[in-house]
Protein backbone atom coordinates (compact mmCIF):
# COMPACT_ATOMS: atom_id res chain seq x y z
CA UNK A 1 0.00 0.00 0.00
CA UNK A 2 1.29 3.17 -0.75
CA UNK A 3 0.27 6.79 0.40
CA UNK A 4 -1.09 5.32 2.89
CA UNK A 5 -0.56 5.58 6.95
CA UNK A 6 2.56 3.20 7.17
CA UNK A 7 3.90 4.81 3.95
CA UNK A 8 4.00 8.41 6.07
CA UNK A 9 5.69 6.15 9.08
CA UNK A 10 8.43 5.42 6.99
CA UNK A 11 8.78 8.81 5.62
CA UNK A 12 8.70 9.96 9.52
CA UNK A 13 11.43 7.62 10.32
CA UNK A 14 13.41 8.67 7.49
CA UNK A 15 13.39 12.52 8.68
CA UNK A 16 13.76 12.17 12.78
CA UNK A 17 15.82 8.83 13.06
CA UNK A 18 19.50 9.54 13.15
CA UNK A 19 20.56 6.35 15.22
CA UNK A 20 22.76 6.81 18.75
CA UNK A 21 24.54 4.71 20.54
CA UNK A 22 22.25 4.92 23.32
CA UNK A 23 19.70 3.33 21.11
CA UNK A 24 19.78 -0.48 20.80
CA UNK A 25 16.36 -0.22 18.70
CA UNK A 26 15.04 2.41 16.63
CA UNK A 27 11.66 2.69 15.50
CA UNK A 28 10.19 0.15 13.10
CA UNK A 29 8.93 -2.18 16.11
CA UNK A 30 6.20 -2.05 18.93
CA UNK A 31 8.77 -0.37 21.06
CA UNK A 32 12.49 1.19 21.20
CA UNK A 33 14.89 -0.09 23.15
CA UNK A 34 17.72 1.75 25.05
CA UNK A 35 20.73 0.95 26.55
CA UNK A 36 20.24 -0.91 29.77
CA UNK A 37 17.17 -2.79 28.52
CA UNK A 38 14.67 0.32 28.88
CA UNK A 39 11.56 -0.13 26.57
CA UNK A 40 9.55 3.20 25.32
CA UNK A 41 6.86 3.22 23.85
CA UNK A 42 3.64 5.97 22.92
CA UNK A 43 0.21 5.56 21.60
CA UNK A 44 -2.36 8.29 21.48
CA UNK A 45 -6.49 8.00 21.07
CA UNK A 46 -8.52 10.80 19.73
CA UNK A 47 -12.09 11.32 20.08
CA UNK A 48 -13.37 11.12 16.07
CA UNK A 49 -11.08 8.54 14.95
CA UNK A 50 -10.49 5.95 18.01
CA UNK A 51 -13.79 6.49 19.71
CA UNK A 52 -17.09 8.92 19.62
CA UNK A 53 -18.75 10.30 22.25
CA UNK A 54 -21.44 8.49 24.67
CA UNK A 55 -19.62 5.10 23.46
CA UNK A 56 -17.37 4.69 26.50
CA UNK A 57 -16.97 6.40 29.47
CA UNK A 58 -14.18 9.06 30.26
CA UNK A 59 -12.78 6.46 32.76
CA UNK A 60 -12.78 3.45 30.18
CA UNK A 61 -11.33 5.60 27.80
CA UNK A 62 -8.32 6.33 30.04
CA UNK A 63 -8.61 2.51 30.82
CA UNK A 64 -8.41 1.94 26.98
CA UNK A 65 -5.51 4.22 26.43
CA UNK A 66 -3.54 2.57 28.99
CA UNK A 67 -3.82 -0.89 28.14
CA UNK A 68 -3.44 -0.31 24.68
CA UNK A 69 -0.28 1.14 25.36
CA UNK A 70 0.97 -1.37 27.47
CA UNK A 71 0.34 -3.71 24.78
CA UNK A 72 3.15 -2.94 22.99
CA UNK A 73 5.49 -3.67 25.88
CA UNK A 74 3.82 -7.22 26.03
CA UNK A 75 5.28 -7.83 22.34
CA UNK A 76 8.60 -7.00 23.15
CA UNK A 77 8.09 -9.44 26.12
CA UNK A 78 8.94 -6.27 28.32
CA UNK A 79 7.87 -5.98 32.10
CA UNK A 80 5.85 -2.58 32.45
CA UNK A 81 7.51 -0.02 35.00
CA UNK A 82 5.62 3.51 34.61
CA UNK A 83 3.27 5.11 32.61
CA UNK A 84 3.48 8.91 31.59
CA UNK A 85 -0.37 9.97 30.06
CA UNK A 86 -0.73 13.99 28.70
CA UNK A 87 -4.72 14.76 29.01
CA UNK A 88 -6.24 17.35 26.66
CA UNK A 89 -10.01 17.68 27.00
CA UNK A 90 -12.29 20.80 26.17
CA UNK A 91 -14.05 22.83 28.69
CA UNK A 92 -12.82 22.93 32.60
CA UNK A 93 -11.36 20.04 32.67
CA UNK A 94 -13.76 17.88 35.21
CA UNK A 95 -13.18 14.93 32.37
CA UNK A 96 -9.65 14.41 33.09
CA UNK A 97 -9.76 13.24 36.46
CA UNK A 98 -11.89 10.21 35.83
CA UNK A 99 -10.03 9.88 32.53
CA UNK A 100 -7.00 9.30 34.76
CA UNK A 101 -9.06 7.04 37.42
CA UNK A 102 -9.30 4.94 34.57
CA UNK A 103 -5.38 4.94 33.40
CA UNK A 104 -4.65 4.15 36.62
CA UNK A 105 -6.66 1.24 36.63
CA UNK A 106 -4.97 -0.30 33.84
CA UNK A 107 -1.63 0.50 34.90
CA UNK A 108 -2.12 -0.99 38.04
CA UNK A 109 -3.42 -4.22 36.18
CA UNK A 110 -0.13 -5.03 34.49
CA UNK A 111 1.92 -3.90 37.51
CA UNK A 112 3.00 0.02 36.62
CA UNK A 113 2.27 2.68 37.70
CA UNK A 114 1.61 6.41 36.27
CA UNK A 115 4.26 8.58 37.00
CA UNK A 116 3.25 12.00 35.97
CA UNK A 117 2.17 13.21 32.20
CA UNK A 118 0.81 16.73 31.04
CA UNK A 119 -2.52 19.03 30.99
CA UNK A 120 -4.23 20.77 28.60
CA UNK A 121 -7.49 22.21 27.34
CA UNK A 122 -8.58 22.04 24.21
CA UNK A 123 -11.27 23.90 22.17
CA UNK A 124 -12.24 20.38 19.96
CA UNK A 125 -11.41 16.81 20.84
CA UNK A 126 -10.53 14.66 23.45
CA UNK A 127 -7.22 13.29 23.31
CA UNK A 128 -5.32 10.75 25.31
CA UNK A 129 -1.84 10.72 24.78
CA UNK A 130 0.35 7.73 26.51
CA UNK A 131 3.78 7.05 26.90
CA UNK A 132 4.68 3.57 28.17
CA UNK A 133 8.29 2.73 29.98
CA UNK A 134 9.36 -1.15 30.50
CA UNK A 135 12.66 -3.19 30.69
CA UNK A 136 14.05 -6.24 29.51
CA UNK A 137 16.87 -7.50 28.41
CA UNK A 138 15.80 -9.55 25.61
CA UNK A 139 13.43 -8.06 23.52
CA UNK A 140 11.18 -9.69 21.00
CA UNK A 141 11.65 -8.28 17.54
CA UNK A 142 9.25 -8.34 14.70
CA UNK A 143 12.05 -9.66 12.64
CA UNK A 144 12.47 -13.20 14.35
CA UNK A 145 10.40 -14.94 11.95
CA UNK A 146 11.75 -17.46 10.08
CA UNK A 147 10.18 -20.24 7.58
CA UNK A 148 8.72 -23.48 9.02
CA UNK A 149 7.64 -21.59 12.24
CA UNK A 150 4.31 -21.91 13.59
CA UNK A 151 2.17 -18.66 13.95
CA UNK A 152 0.51 -18.40 17.06
CA UNK A 153 -2.40 -15.96 18.24
CA UNK A 154 -3.65 -15.53 21.74
CA UNK A 155 -7.20 -15.06 22.86
CA UNK A 156 -9.52 -14.42 20.05
CA UNK A 157 -10.35 -11.52 17.96
CA UNK A 158 -13.28 -8.94 16.44
CA UNK A 159 -14.69 -8.25 19.48
CA UNK A 160 -13.81 -4.32 19.17
CA UNK A 161 -14.80 -3.93 15.18
CA UNK A 162 -17.92 -5.26 16.48
CA UNK A 163 -18.52 -3.22 18.84
CA UNK A 164 -18.11 -0.02 16.40
CA UNK A 165 -19.66 -1.58 13.43
CA UNK A 166 -22.88 -1.49 16.18
CA UNK A 167 -22.46 1.95 17.37
CA UNK A 168 -22.13 3.39 14.11
CA UNK A 169 -25.27 1.35 12.93
CA UNK A 170 -27.27 3.22 15.78
CA UNK A 171 -27.47 0.30 17.76
CA UNK A 172 -26.36 -0.68 20.83
CA UNK A 173 -23.04 -3.74 21.31
CA UNK A 174 -23.62 -6.79 22.90
CA UNK A 175 -22.09 -7.10 26.51
CA UNK A 176 -19.11 -9.15 25.59
CA UNK A 177 -17.95 -6.64 22.52
CA UNK A 178 -18.25 -3.52 23.91
CA UNK A 179 -16.39 -5.28 27.12
CA UNK A 180 -13.49 -5.94 24.50
CA UNK A 181 -13.73 -2.78 23.29
CA UNK A 182 -13.54 -0.57 26.54
CA UNK A 183 -11.26 -3.08 28.49
CA UNK A 184 -8.81 -4.61 26.34
CA UNK A 185 -6.80 -7.60 27.59
CA UNK A 186 -3.38 -7.91 29.70
CA UNK A 187 -1.49 -9.80 28.29
CA UNK A 188 1.59 -8.69 29.85
CA UNK A 189 2.21 -11.76 31.73
CA UNK A 190 2.03 -13.57 28.97
CA UNK A 191 4.50 -11.68 26.70
CA UNK A 192 7.24 -11.59 29.43
CA UNK A 193 7.35 -15.25 29.88
CA UNK A 194 7.27 -15.88 25.72
CA UNK A 195 10.24 -13.65 25.36
CA UNK A 196 12.62 -14.74 28.73
CA UNK A 197 11.63 -18.35 27.58
CA UNK A 198 12.53 -18.18 24.03
CA UNK A 199 9.53 -19.19 22.95
CA UNK A 200 8.55 -16.39 20.81
CA UNK A 201 11.07 -15.67 18.01
CA UNK A 202 8.91 -12.82 16.68
CA UNK A 203 5.95 -11.43 18.22
CA UNK A 204 3.87 -8.53 17.66
CA UNK A 205 0.35 -7.15 19.41
CA UNK A 206 -2.64 -7.32 16.93
CA UNK A 207 -3.72 -3.43 16.96
CA UNK A 208 -4.14 -2.85 13.38
CA UNK A 209 -5.94 -5.90 11.97
CA UNK A 210 -5.02 -9.28 12.02
CA UNK A 211 -3.79 -9.80 8.14
CA UNK A 212 -1.90 -6.47 8.38
CA UNK A 213 0.04 -7.18 11.68
CA UNK A 214 0.87 -10.57 10.15
CA UNK A 215 1.93 -8.85 7.25
CA UNK A 216 3.93 -6.25 9.25
CA UNK A 217 6.14 -9.16 10.84
CA UNK A 218 6.29 -11.25 7.45
CA UNK A 219 8.04 -8.25 6.27
CA UNK A 220 9.80 -7.53 8.73
CA UNK A 221 11.77 -11.41 9.00
CA UNK A 222 11.37 -11.25 5.20
CA UNK A 223 9.35 -14.53 4.73
CA UNK A 224 5.59 -15.47 3.82
CA UNK A 225 2.96 -16.71 5.72
CA UNK A 226 0.08 -18.67 5.45
CA UNK A 227 -3.11 -17.81 7.69
CA UNK A 228 -5.56 -21.26 8.12
CA UNK A 229 -8.84 -19.08 8.63
CA UNK A 230 -10.71 -21.52 9.86
CA UNK A 231 -8.63 -21.17 12.89
CA UNK A 232 -8.38 -18.01 13.70
CA UNK A 233 -10.59 -17.52 16.86
CA UNK A 234 -13.25 -14.93 17.24
CA UNK A 235 -15.27 -13.78 19.88
CA UNK A 236 -18.67 -15.62 20.32
CA UNK A 237 -21.49 -14.91 17.54
CA UNK A 238 -19.22 -12.81 15.71
CA UNK A 239 -21.14 -11.62 12.79
CA UNK A 240 -19.73 -13.43 9.55
CA UNK A 241 -19.49 -9.84 8.05
CA UNK A 242 -16.67 -8.80 10.09
CA UNK A 243 -14.11 -11.04 8.14
CA UNK A 244 -13.01 -13.21 11.05
CA UNK A 245 -11.17 -10.48 12.85
CA UNK A 246 -8.96 -10.06 9.91
CA UNK A 247 -9.49 -6.62 9.43
CA UNK A 248 -11.11 -5.52 12.45
CA UNK A 249 -8.25 -4.42 14.65
CA UNK A 250 -7.81 -3.26 17.93
CA UNK A 251 -8.05 -6.59 19.74
CA UNK A 252 -4.51 -6.18 21.74
CA UNK A 253 -3.94 -9.62 22.00
CA UNK A 254 -0.60 -11.48 20.73
CA UNK A 255 0.94 -12.61 17.72
CA UNK A 256 4.04 -14.52 17.60
CA UNK A 257 6.08 -17.40 15.62
CA UNK A 258 7.53 -20.20 17.27
CA UNK A 259 9.59 -22.95 16.62
CA UNK A 260 7.67 -26.18 15.55
CA UNK A 261 9.03 -28.25 18.33
CA UNK A 262 7.86 -25.52 21.26
CA UNK A 263 4.00 -26.97 21.07
CA UNK A 264 4.21 -28.38 24.14
CA UNK A 265 6.01 -25.84 25.96
CA UNK A 266 3.42 -23.36 24.83
CA UNK A 267 0.27 -25.47 25.62
CA UNK A 268 1.91 -25.31 29.24
CA UNK A 269 1.86 -21.23 29.26
CA UNK A 270 -1.23 -21.54 28.02
CA UNK A 271 -2.34 -23.50 30.92
CA UNK A 272 0.01 -21.22 33.19
CA UNK A 273 -1.19 -17.96 32.28
CA UNK A 274 -4.83 -19.16 31.57
CA UNK A 275 -4.74 -17.23 28.47
CA UNK A 276 -6.02 -19.36 25.47
CA UNK A 277 -3.24 -20.14 22.64
CA UNK A 278 -4.16 -21.06 18.63
CA UNK A 279 -1.84 -21.99 17.04
CA UNK A 280 -3.26 -20.68 13.34
CA UNK A 281 -0.87 -20.70 10.35
CA UNK A 282 2.83 -21.13 9.16
CA UNK A 283 5.83 -18.82 8.00
CA UNK A 284 6.93 -19.75 4.41
CA UNK A 285 9.31 -18.87 2.11
CA UNK A 286 8.50 -15.87 -0.06
CA UNK A 287 6.73 -12.74 1.20
CA UNK A 288 3.46 -11.65 1.74
CA UNK A 289 0.00 -13.40 3.41
CA UNK A 290 -2.17 -15.93 1.83
CA UNK A 291 -5.28 -16.81 3.41
CA UNK A 292 -6.52 -20.67 3.29
CA UNK A 293 -10.18 -20.85 3.30
CA UNK A 294 -12.46 -23.99 4.56
CA UNK A 295 -12.66 -25.31 1.18
CA UNK A 296 -8.88 -25.48 0.71
CA UNK A 297 -8.72 -22.30 -1.45
CA UNK A 298 -5.94 -19.96 -1.02
CA UNK A 299 -6.32 -15.80 -1.16
CA UNK A 300 -3.59 -13.32 -1.14
CA UNK A 301 -4.00 -10.98 1.48
CA UNK A 302 -3.71 -7.34 0.04
CA UNK A 303 -3.71 -4.19 2.59
CA UNK A 304 -6.56 -4.91 5.29
CA UNK A 305 -6.26 -3.64 8.88
CA UNK A 306 -6.71 0.36 9.98
CA UNK A 307 -5.24 2.92 8.23
CA UNK A 308 -5.55 6.37 9.85
CA UNK A 309 -4.60 7.91 6.35
CA UNK A 310 -6.23 5.50 3.75
CA UNK A 311 -9.86 4.90 4.55
CA UNK A 312 -11.68 2.10 3.18
CA UNK A 313 -14.86 0.13 3.29
CA UNK A 314 -15.00 -3.66 3.91
CA UNK A 315 -17.83 -5.33 2.50
CA UNK A 316 -18.59 -8.88 4.05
Amino acid sequence: MTGGEFDLIGRLIGVGWRGSRQVLLGPGDDAAVLRGGIVLSTDVMVEGIHFRPGWITEAELGFRAVAAGLSDLAAMGAEPLAVLLSIVVPGRGEAAVAIQEGAAEAADRAGATVVGGDLSRSPGPVVVDVVSVGRTQRPVLRSGARPGQDVWLSGALGGAAWAVTSWEAGDVPEKEARHCFARPPDRTRLGIELGKGGLARAMIDVSDGLGADLGHVAAASNVGAVLRLPDVPVVPGLPGGLNRGLDGGEDYELLFAAESGSRGAIARLSAATDTPLHRIGQFVEGGGVQVRLADGRSLELEGGGFDHFTPRIVEG
